[in-house]
This record gives C-alpha cells, sequence and structure tokens, in this order.
C-alpha cells in the first residue's frame, strides 16, 4: 500500500505539470489493478495462516483434548471443541468419534440436571457428609468433632494450651489429619454455618493449631520437630476449634470445607511455637444446597 501512495503521488504531480489525461487515466486503472492484486494477495496470505494453524492443531491431538474435557467435566468447553474438530475435519475418523462423545456428554449433562433437582427438592439432606476427603494435594481426615467450653491444642510432655469459650458461647473443635503430597502444602480451612430454611449462614471460620509437640524443647523452637514438618513426614495431626454462640450449636448448623488450601506455613523465632499456620479461606455470607455440587464439602450437619 506504501508503494500505491507513492505512485498517486507521483501522478498528482505529474497531472499538475500538464500530463496527457489518457495516459493519466491508464496510470490510475493500472494502480487500481495493482491494488485488487495486493488485496488478493492479503486474502490469500491469510487463508494460507489460517490452514497452518489448523494444520498445527490436528484432528487426533483434538480429539485427545475433548476426552480430557469430558473427563474433567468440562462439558461445554467440550462441546465448543467437537465443533471444531467437525469444521475443520469433517469427513476424518475422529469426527466420527466425536458422535458418540456428543451422546456422552448429553448423558452427563442430564445426570447433572437431575442430581441438582434432586438436591434442590430435598435442601441438605441430600448432600452426603463426608469426614474424609481431597482438596488437590492434601487428603484430609476430621475425627472427634465435639462441642465444649474449652479448645485444646500444642500438647507437649504433661502440658497443653487451651482457649475458654466466654459466657453464652462453645467451642467447636476437632483433629484434623493431613496428609499431603506436597512438601510445602498450604491448608484448608473449614468454617461453621447455621441453617436458616433452605439457605446456610455464615457464622465463623476454624483456627488451625498443631495437635502436639514432641517435648517442651521442641514446642519452644530450641529444636526441630520432624513430626509437624511436611518435608518430613506426609502426615500431620492438627486440633481445629471455633468459637460461637450457644444459640448456634443449640439448633442446626453445619461444619464445612471449601475446597481450596489458603494457610500457610510461617516461621516467627520469638513465638511459642515459631511455626504456624496462618492465612484465611474466603467464605460466602450465604450457601445454597446447589453450592455444595464443586466447591464445598460437607463435613457434619
Amino acid at each position: 500500500m506504501k508503494h500505491v501512495g507513492i505512485i498517486l503521488v507521483a501522478l498528482a504531480l505529474l497531472t499538475s505539470c500538464g500530463i496527457d489525461q489518457k495516459k493519466y487515466d491508464a496510470e490510475v486503472a493500472r494502480v487500481d489493478s495493482l491494488q485488487k492484486v495486493l488485496a488478493q494477495n492479503n486474502t490469500l496470505i491469510k487463508a494460507q495462516g489460517d490452514s497452518i494453524k489448523i494444520l498445527r492443531f490436528p484432528a487426533d491431538q483434538r480429539l485427545a483434548k475433548v476426552q480430557s474435557l469430558v473427563g474433567d467435566g468440562k462439558l461445554e468447553e467440550a462441546l465448543k471443541e467437537i465443533t471444531e474438530l467437525k469444521k475443520y475435519f469433517p469427513i476424518s475418523n475422529e469426527s466420527k468419534a466425536c458422535d458418540g462423545l456428543v451422546a456422552t456428554i448429553n448423558q452427563k449433562k442430564e445426570e447433572i440436571r437431575k442430581e441438582q433437582e434432586r438436591i434442590k427438592a430435598l435442601g441438605f439432606k441430600a448432600i452426603t457428609p463426608s469426614t474424609a476427603f481431597k482438596i488437590d494435594y492434601n487428603t484430609i481426615t476430621i475425627i472427634g468433632l465435639a462441642i465444649g467450653k474449652i479448645y485444646t491444642f500444642d500438647y507437649r510432655s504433661d502440658e497443653w494450651s487451651y482457649r475458654d469459650a466466654d459466657r453464652g458461647k462453645k467451642y467447636v473443635t476437632a483433629t484434623m489429619l493431613v496428609k499431603s503430597t506436597n512438601l510445602e502444602p498450604k491448608l484448608p480451612q473449614l468454617a461453621v454455618y447455621k441453617i436458616s430454611g433452605d439457605k446456610m449462614i455464615y457464622v465463623e471460620s476454624f483456627n488451625t493449631e498443631f495437635a502436639h509437640w514432641e517435648d517442651y524443647a521442641t514446642y519452644l523452637g530450641n529444636y526441630h520437630d520432624s513430626k509437624n514438618d511436611f518435608s518430613k513426614v506426609s502426615t500431620v495431626k492438627f486440633k481445629i476449634g471455633v468459637e460461637v454462640s450457644e444459640s448456634v450449636v443449640s439448633r442446626p448448623f453445619a461444619v464445612i470445607c471449601k475446597k481450596q488450601n489458603e494457610l500457610s506455613k510461617s516461621y516467627d523465632r520469638f513465638k511459642n511455637p515459631p511455626v504456624s499456620y496462618n492465612g484465611h479461606v474466603s467464605y460466602p455470607s450465604t450457601l445454597s444446597a446447589e453450592s455444595f455440587q464443586k466447591n464445598y464439602v460437607l463435613v457434619k450437619l
């Protein structure tokens, strides 16, 4: 286009100098022809570029991606990839194979729809509680869930730390075993919700502390306690507790866990113990039964 512009400028200069009109018209026509050829070439280049892009992602790779998406439950994304595959490779064996996958996807979508209707009809009773579940690289086991006035943790030798609930309040406590494939994992954080009709209302999130130490010296940080170090052992025991109003635990309430690891390990030499897990998992103010499908685990109702 730059060269065409130069030609036009040159023609304008020639015209101002009194060039023959016929020659001028002929030059203009030639420039128009060149512009058409240039436009056609650009279209051809773009088409060839698109073809190269398509061929770089052949039918077999597209089918493998579709199968992976179906396996991960990403059904709408899988349908989009199937549409692309059939568009570019309509007579391929992979295109034919997609017909069966479409049927599988539709079946899965129907199962999800029915499950959503079942949960909506039964409410929270339709959700199966689970005290053992996985969140990414962590396998979580909750045991000994209890309600009381005292929350104890950091056992060492013949001593332990504790928190005493205020008047009109109780502690919900439990032991949490975390088995991790990660050497420096983040941890989940559980929460208490009270039940109000077909909704859960957020109350408070649990504190997470180590369950015990080898002795008082390791509690003080004078020596390393390998049993509380994921780089040394696969499973570490924690005590979790949350202080809530007695009015909450005297009525139906739920202990839930969001499928998110957010608590990070920190070290402060002047604290006892120097090692702790801090952070916060963001919980919504309200939850419905449908919310549990992907993002939450009902530990206890």
